[in-house]
């Protein structure tokens, strides 16, 4: 699994949110987003990194 992926799976975890709350943050189908973010193999988006990221800084 990317690094990067990994992180933001343990940063949305420890902040006690779901994916489903951060898709409506940055206003995304939140099945989506929770598809990106199975602990997978797969890829996400640099863009939708960049959008998780800030939206669980704040």
């Amino acid at each position: 699994m990317d690094l990067q992926k990994s992180e933001l799976i343990e940063k949305v975890e420890s902040k006690g949110m779901s994916f489903h709350e951060v898709a409506e943050k940055i206003q995304m189908d939140p099945t989506i987003l929770s598809l990106y973010f199975n602990k997978d193999d797969y890829p996400v988006p640099g863009r939708v990194l960049k959008k998780v990221s800030e939206a669980i800084a704040n």
